[in-house]
């Protein structure tokens, strides 16, 4: 990947096609996680728990409260951003990914702040697992496995530092 950057008034990167596999991949599998937490059926997954932390974590009955009215906006707030990031590479032509391809992607600062707001759930979800492994994730996962995920995560976070430095230097030229 060619790192974010500003590039006049957009922020631009370059991902090469493993990359767009492995972004989309884990995009789809959050957007599948944010819908369940917001049915119900994902709430005590580790990971919807970092998603969707209780308001009240001493206090089940405000925090059941609470959820029954911020999870449904919370939730499509956060299914927008990460279709925002499926969106744009279906928009740039990466999808469906072609092998060998790298494509170009071009963020104005609404979707760039979108994609940063998902890289961040992408991060905490993928922390969650590997922090707070389910029984049945543990008896699936070699060694290898495990920091084949420690690796996306580094990744995922160096994709979100440069956005966030693009971003601020576009910020810095408006001024």
């Amino acid at each position: 990947m060619q790192a974010f950057r500003r590039d006049g008034d957009t922020i631009r990167a370059t991902f090469e096609d493993i990359e767009v596999s492995v972004l989309t991949n884990l995009t789809e599998q959050l957007t599948q996680l944010i819908d369940g937490v917001a049915e119900g059926s994902a709430r005590s997954d580790a990971a919807g728990k970092r998603l969707f932390p209780a308001a009240y974590p001493d206090d089940e009955a405000a925090a059941a409260e609470f959820r029954r009215y911020t999870v449904g906006e919370l939730a499509t707030a956060k299914r927008s951003d990460a279709d925002t990031v499926l969106g744009t590479f279906r928009e740039s032509g990466a999808l469906p990914v072609r092998m060998g391809a790298a494509v170009d992607v071009r963020l104005e600062r609404d979707r760039a702040l979108a994609w940063m707001r998902s890289l961040t759930d992408l991060r905490l979800s993928l922390d969650s697992r590997i922090a707070e492994p389910t029984d049945e994730l543990v008896a699936q996962l070699t060694d290898d496995d495990i920091e084949s995920l420690r690796g996306m995560y580094d990744w995922l976070t160096f994709v979100q530092g440069t956005l966030v430095e693009a971003v601020e230097e576009l910020d810095a030229t408006a001024r």
